[in-house]
This record gives structure tokens, sequence and C-alpha cells, in this order.
């Protein structure tokens, strides 16, 4: 069967459907996400994502609900009291960017419309998207000054929150004309975005992540540790439905290796396996190919400083594409 958009729309409101004669106090269904924009398919492989709101506060704030072994649901559930300012949410830089494009799929009560209608009212104006975008490239920033003052040891600890902090800056850039980048598409995105600001910018964030001197040989040679991690047992909530996304991760990578495109693979495949591995136990003999994996990039031990001197430049250059955008502005 061949999964277009449209098959994907209809299989997405009879979910819907399904889910809101099953439970109680469903406000609100609307989808979000890829699908919105087209194909949400990447190497065959794809999610759905529906956010249910409810009257009361949900007992379970996210769940998979597969739709084929390569394709699932991604389901999110709020409380209303989430949607109340909408003032808040049109700067919010996940919920703005969100509920602009959403689609509802259930709102009889018109719930989800009065909140859309909300955050749409001046969501392009230039000081809405500057308090948008740039408490993302602050709090980058604040992570990098933290450092000055306490120099990292180069622990394994630092890594999720580095990556954490350079996807920040990278999606500070993002809101500037759109929406954030999502996990598989960031680093097959950001090229072009990042070309379009700043020639210079593509390497500064190569370099800051590491990979301006690795080859595709060392992302073959990690993509099944990298698997193996990711389908491990682990502990807790988070990193269960991280299985249950395996294949929708490891599809997409796959498919971008055969394409020899090594940037757009290793920030999918880097991130999600800094995720999986911080939730196996003690010394499991997964974490021993990651830690190899994070010292070829220098995010750990002594060439973590390195990367801490790459992220300040490329921020040096983040701030400067904000500062031609809103510097002297005249916004009376």
């Amino acid at each position: 069967m061949q999964f277009t958009p449209e098959v994907l729309l209809e299989q997405a409101q009879l979910l819907t459907d399904r889910e809101v004669d099953r439970r109680r106090g469903v406000l609100a269904v609307y989808l979000r996400g890829s699908l919105l924009y087209g194909s949400p398919l990447l190497g065959g492989a794809g999610d759905i994502d529906l956010v249910f709101i409810h009257h009361d506060p949900p007992q379970v704030p996210r769940e998979i609900h597969p739709l084929t072994p390569e394709i699932h649901f991604d389901l999110a559930h709020h409380d209303q009291a989430v949607y109340q300012d909408h003032r808040q949410l049109r700067v919010d830089p996940w919920l703005g960017p969100a509920l602009r494009d959403a689609r509802p799929l259930h709102d009889p009560k018109h719930f989800f419309d009065y909140t859309q209608s909300g955050v749409r009212g001046r969501f392009a104006n230039p000081e809405t998207v500057e308090l948008r975008a740039r408490p993302l490239l602050r709090q980058t920033r604040q992570f990098w000054m933290e450092r000055q003052f306490n120099p990292p040891l180069g622990s394994i600890g630092e890594i999720q929150p580095f990556l954490d902090a350079l996807q920040q800056a990278v999606n500070s850039l993002a809101l500037l004309t759109g929406a954030p980048l999502p996990l598989r598409r960031l680093g097959l995105d950001f090229p072009e975005l990042a070309n379009r600001l700043d020639p210079e910018l593509l390497p500064a964030f190569l370099e800051a992540l590491g990979a301006d001197q690795l080859s595709l040989d060392h992302l073959e040679s990690w993509y099944s540790p990298w698997v193996d991690a990711l389908t491990a047992e682990k502990t807790g909530l988070e990193n269960d439905l991280l299985a249950l996304q395996s294949r929708y991760l490891s599809d997409a990578v796959h498919t971008l290796l055969e394409g020899r495109q090594s940037l757009a693979a290793l920030w999918p495949l880097l991130v999600s396996w800094t995720e999986a591995v911080k939730a196996l136990p003690g010394e499991d003999p997964h974490r021993g190919v990651w830690r190899e994996a994070c010292g070829t990039l220098g995010l750990s031990g002594n060439d973590f400083h390195r990367r801490l001197e790459a992220l300040d430049r490329f921020l040096d250059r983040c701030e400067g594409i904000f500062s031609k955008q809103f510097d002297h502005k005249d916004w009376a």
C-alpha cells in the first residue's frame, strides 16, 4: 500500500475518532508536524503527530501507537490550562509555530479554533519573532558562560547538555523564518538555512559538533551499535518510547547514509544514541562504542574545551545574524 499524505490524514482522523470515543474528557485534538507540509516519511518511515487536549491533567503525557512497523502515531496529551494565555503561546518557540500551522481533527466546542486564532494574531510581527527566537540563543550563550566560570572536565555527563544547547541555537535561527527543525530533519535542513543566512555558519556548526573531520566510515561503523542501544532494555517511560521509535529513526538514518549525507545522518544518530545510553543501567556494554564515538567527535575528555571554543564562535555568528535583523529596530 502506498502511504500518501491523503491516506495518512485519513488514518489520523480514524485514530482520533476511536480515541475520543474511548476516552473521557477530551476537549480537542489537533494534528501538528511534518504531515501538515507533505509526506512525513523519510526512508519509508515516519510519524504522525497528534495532540489531545484534556479537560483535566492527563495521566500519561505521551504515547506511541504503531500504524505499521515503519509508521507510528505520536500522541501528546496536554491539560487545557496550557492553552489559556494566547499571547504567551504566540511567543513559545515550540507550541507557537505548531499551533499556527496545526489542523484540528476534533474540536466540537471550538476551543482549538479560538486558541489558534489568538496565536495567529501578530504572529509574524518582528517583535513577536524576536520574542520567540532570541531566548533560545540566550540559553545557549548562558550554557557556554557557565562553563567559563566552572570549566568542565570533559565528563560524559556534559554531552547531552551540550547537544541540547547546540540544538537551541540552531532552532533560534530556524524560528526567524519558520518552525523549529525536528530531530530527523535538523541535519538535513540546516545546511540550506545556514547558507541563506551566512556562508560561514555551517562550517562553524560542524566544528562545534566535532564533525568537520568526520568520515562516512565512522558513521557506518556506529550504525549497528546505535540501533542496538536504541532497542536495548532500559528504564523509564521516555526511553520505552525511544525503543518504539527505533524503526522511525534507523530507517531514516540508513537512507541518509546510503545517500552519503553524513551530516544529516549524524545529528539524529548522536542525539538519540545519547538519550538511549543515558537510560542504560550501570556499565552496560552498549555504552562502550558510544563513548568511543563521542571521543572521536571531541565531545568528551581533553578535547571538550575545543568544542566549547567552537560553540563560542558559532554563537558569535548566530548573534551577528540577530543583530542585523533586530538591532536599531523601529516598531513604533
